[in-house]
């Protein structure tokens, strides 16, 4: 992945595929623009869902994807990123500054979701922390990211502790850390958001890659 300064362009991706493939795409709490060209087809262009949990997708034989990761919580004009993209012959030169134009974060959203990563998060202490109820907090990050703090509060935990099974603690003991009530607590989560185990994240090249990539965390 190449990074970026700009504060809303977390990162890009490429991927060329020789032959026709699936891949398992895990939740990162980010959206991304994706061009995609197919042999010398003319590139057609997207901007991903949230997922909420790992998805399988399809990925032609001799096709070439772009992706430009944005960050947490960003608004997107998508009507208006899309339309811009509509001509594009596959220049991406320009997508940064195109991106700057077309995205934006509320600061008390970014501010929120800061806080909702922290190993100690929970509601009612990230609204005592930002001064405001738990109400209030609740309606912003929904209304901004059609997800509810809780949301999260869990992906940010998930992801921290699936990166820490790729070292070398127990299992027991990196669900101690993180806090989960024991180790099937955890197992139960990781599977609900990465639909895969701990010792088969552990063992998974293009999984680990993915915990490490830029994301909510």
């Amino acid at each position: 992945m190449n990074k970026f300064n700009d504060s809303n362009l977390l990162a890009s991706w490429q991927v060329n595929a020789k032959e026709s493939s699936t891949a398992v795409v895990l939740p990162d709490g980010c959206r991304d623009l994706i061009m995609k060209v197919v042999g010398n087809d003319k590139p057609t262009w997207l901007v991903s869902p949230l997922y909420d949990s790992a998805e399988t997708v399809s990925i032609e034989s001799g096709s070439t994807l772009v992706g430009f990761r944005l960050r947490a919580g960003v608004d997107i004009a998508e009507d208006k990123l899309l339309s811009a993209l509509s001509g594009n012959d596959g220049n991406i030169d320009d997508i940064p500054s195109l991106l700057s134009d077309t995205t934006n974060i509320n600061g008390a959203v970014s501010e929120a979701l800061d806080c909702l990563a922290t190993d100690v998060a929970s509601v009612a202490m990230v609204a005592k922390e930002l001064g405001v109820s738990a109400r209030t907090l609740q309606r912003l990050i929904i209304s901004h990211t059609n997800r509810s703090p809780q949301y999260w509060i869990l992906l940010a935990r998930a992801r921290r502790t699936a990166r820490a099974i790729t070292g070398e603690k127990s299992f027991a003991e990196i669900a101690d850390i993180y806090g989960y009530s024991d180790q099937s607590h955890m197992n139960r989560e990781l599977k609900r958001w990465f639909n895969t185990t701990p010792s088969s994240i552990r063992t998974a090249p293009s999984s680990i890659s993915q915990l490490f990539s830029a994301g909510y965390d």
